[in-house]
């Protein structure tokens, strides 16, 4: 079975947050999403720690093209190394201006200290990844499987037995949704303005049909119960349109919604072993504010719409 290996990119000085997922081989190394650019020092640290380069990355597969999974992913590129995508987040890697500009209206003067630097990627050193797409380096073979719900533009992959189609460990990116060290508990990360609650099911029935044995999650870790796993993703799924479908007839307003998503939301990880400590730590890695906005935007564009 192949290496795979989590580093913890320290965001903002805060452990297990953001990972990178590093599989090295005899020719160099795959990374699977690289952390923002504001924890490159860090990531190239955890490389060190490795012995390895950043000029001896020479694949990067990205789930998506948040900040928070791609944005070192420019610099490593102008490094050698190639840099894998969807088809729909690529023209934002090559002129990342749109992206940018919208993240910036989010996060305002905190920006910069949040990310850091967002490097377009050279045509030259970027791949558009179709559905079920093989990636093949040195004697690691990858498939890539679209994955929407979080984003349209979601990608996970699955690292393969070279020697049969069997699959050791999918990296799932958000889709997957958020796990910390601690009590089982998995939340899924409710984002602006592509969260769609029926893509999503259909993206992890998917991941549950490959059979992994583990899963690895960008927030954060990587664990040997991936069957349970994503049970427990799919169980939260149907609990969140479930409260969904009783509180939100009526309701008209952003902010009478996230009134009542946050106190659900901590009531339901409480129930589940989490202490307060913890439930900041999820947080952090998905706001409930924003997960609230974007079930807000869900419910009246997608589910009233169908």
């Amino acid at each position: 079975m192949a290496s795979v290996f989590c580093l913890d990119t320290n965001h903002r000085g805060h452990r297990s947050a953001i990972a990178a997922f590093l599989i090295p081989y005899s020719g160099g190394a795959v990374l699977v999403d690289t952390g923002p650019g504001s924890t490159r020092a860090n990531l190239v640290a955890a490389l060190a720690a490795h012995g390895l380069k950043p000029e001896q990355v020479t694949h990067i597969l990205l789930t998506h093209i948040h900040l928070d999974h791609a944005g070192a992913a420019g610099w490593l590129a102008r490094k050698g190394a190639q840099v894998y995508v969807h088809p729909l987040g690529a023209p934002h890697l090559l002129n990342p201006e749109k992206l940018l500009a919208s993240a910036r209206r989010i996060y305002a003067e905190r920006m910069d200290e949040l990310w850091g630097e967002f490097l377009p990627i050279p045509p030259a050193n970027l791949t558009e990844v179709q559905d079920e797409a093989e990636i093949s380096c040195g004697g690691l073979r990858f498939t890539a499987l679209h994955t929407p719900g979080h984003a349209e533009h979601h990608v996970s992959y699955s690292l393969d037995e070279t020697c049969h189609r069997h699959c050791t460990t999918v990296f799932s990116g958000d889709v997957g949704g958020v796990r910390k060290p601690g009590p089982f508990y998995v939340s899924l990360p409710f984002v602006p303005p592509e969260t769609d609650l029926g893509k999503w099911r259909h993206s992890l029935e998917r991941i549950q049909a490959m059979g992994c044995e583990r899963i690895a999650l960008t927030h954060f870790g990587i664990y040997t119960d991936a069957a349970a796993h994503l049970a427990a993703a799919l169980k939260d799924l149907d609990d969140v349109e479930q409260w969904l479908e009783k509180v939100m007839p009526g309701i008209a307003d952003v902010a009478v919604l996230n009134e009542l998503y946050t106190p659900w939301l901590h009531a339901r990880g409480k129930t589940q072993g989490l202490s307060e400590e913890l439930l900041t730590s999820y947080d952090s890695a998905s706001a409930a504010s924003m997960g609230a906005s974007a079930l807000f935007r869900y419910w009246h564009k997608v589910r009233m719409a169908g």
